[in-house]
């Protein structure tokens, strides 16, 4: 194995939802998009549903027969929110994308052909062998930018974009399910971040396109019990993605926590029915009967987008630098986000208690959320500190710590501050 070889096979046993952007191009390929089927082609990936033979072969006939069906409920989603998304792009005039991430999808190629600037982002498996495929189709363009990125890593998102000027739209597909809630928080407040620098919007259809599984099962499979729905869509999950999804807020059963966090992490959230640009039919129920394809097509247009932009009001920046310590403080409305670094200790932490006060003396303040991920140590000075922040706010949920490492980790439990902040 080739030294390149062997890095691209680290890369995917570390980020092995790799996979599941390998099946979408294999599916909106198979669904007859052209340029779908030229990146499958040159990346050498089979045709759709070929490489799940062998997995499969253990499975009793009724289950696979079962499990043929429902691949078009994972089929749909793919075809629908990509090409839903596409004529949500189209119709709304946006000039500047970011796909995050943006898989192997034809997107980039489809929105710079229309002189949209695109920036593809996703995991460097992916970017590595996407983009000179991408190349090998549409040319040197260059309204089409491919760069790999951590979503927890704010200054990765902002680096792939480059010197992008102008209102910019986030997409958002089959990504947010796989955060831990810590995770989730990072990448709402980097996306946030960016969209408070640039304007824009971010949309996803991801939570509710989730939870559509379930009535789209029982629209495809009939009166399948639902126990051997729950069986078979287990199955199928392992077929076509080599990862376990996280519990996360956003995937909340009950969509008003979801809403609910959405306006803690300071967006305003508009609905729109993905229904209003979904194509009139979609490829991947073409073999069904009208009947079921009409009830499959209903619970789609059900689904929403989740248009979400930053909430209206003066942003706030307060910071403080020394050697030892750096701490960033935004505050948006009564939303206010805190990076630190370094050592908040007895010297420091009256540091950043000033910044909290100054932060303060604006008004109510309602979410707290701390990113630790840069702190290499907190003494007892720093912890009261944070606990005059938590006090701050009316409820625990409404305090967060996120990107602890170790060491702090094992300092708050030590303390028993644990048992406060958590």
């Amino acid at each position: 194995m080739s030294e390149k070889q062997n890095v691209q096979q680290l890369r995917e046993e570390v980020n092995p939802v790799f996979s599941t952007a390998q099946s979408c191009l294999q599916i909106t390929a198979a669904m007859g998009d052209e340029e779908s089927e030229k990146l499958r082609k040159i990346l050498g990936f089979t045709r759709f549903g070929e490489d799940s033979k062998e997995r499969a072969a253990d499975v009793p006939p009724q289950v696979l027969e079962a499990l043929i069906r429902v691949m078009l409920v994972f089929n749909s989603h793919v075809e629908g929110r990509f090409f839903g998304i596409n004529n949500y792009l189209k119709e709304t005039g946006a000039r500047q994308v970011l796909d995050l991430p943006c898989g192997y999808t034809a997107r980039g190629i489809k929105l710079a052909e229309s002189h949209v600037k695109y920036f593809g982002a996703d995991l460097p498996a992916v970017i590595d062998a996407f983009q000179p495929a991408v190349k090998q189709v549409i040319g040197d363009n260059p309204d089409i930018l491919y760069q790999a990125v951590d979503a927890t890593n704010y200054d990765s998102l902002r680096q792939a974009l480059g010197n992008a000027q102008g209102e910019l739209t986030i997409t958002t597909e089959g990504l947010l399910i796989y955060f831990t809630q810590p995770e989730l928080e990072t990448v709402f407040g980097n996306i946030r971040r960016l969209l408070l620098e640039f304007g824009g919007r971010w949309i996803t259809p991801d939570n509710e396109l989730h939870f559509a599984t379930e009535p789209l099962l029982s629209a495809i499979l009939g009166d399948m019990p639902a126990d051997g729905a729950a069986k078979v869509a287990e199955i199928t999950a392992g077929i076509v993605a080599k990862t376990t999804l996280s519990n996360n807020v956003f995937f909340d059963k009950n969509l008003e926590n979801a809403k609910k966090f959405v306006s803690d992490m300071g967006f305003d959230l508009e609905l729109v029915p993905m229904g209003r640009y979904l194509p009139e039919k979609l490829a991947a129920l073409s073999g069904l009967s009208e009947e079921v394809r009409r009830n499959a097509m209903k619970v789609l247009g059900a689904v929403n987008f989740w248009v979400m932009t930053p909430k209206a009001g003066i942003s706030e920046n307060y910071s403080c630098n020394s050697q030892s310590f750096q701490s960033e403080v935004n505050l948006n409305g009564d939303l206010l986000h805190v990076r630190l670094a370094g050592r908040l200790d007895t010297i420091t932490s009256p540091d950043l208690l000033a910044l909290f006060k100054q932060a303060q003396e604006k008004g109510t303040i309602s979410h707290i959320s701390v990113d630790m991920k840069e702190l290499e140590y907190v003494s007892s000075a720093g912890l009261r500190v944070l606990m005059i922040m938590r006090k701050a706010v009316t409820e625990n949920k409404d305090f967060s710590l996120i990107n602890m490492n170790q060491t702090v980790r094992d300092i708050i439990e030590t303390t028993g501050f644990d048992t406060i902040f958590c």
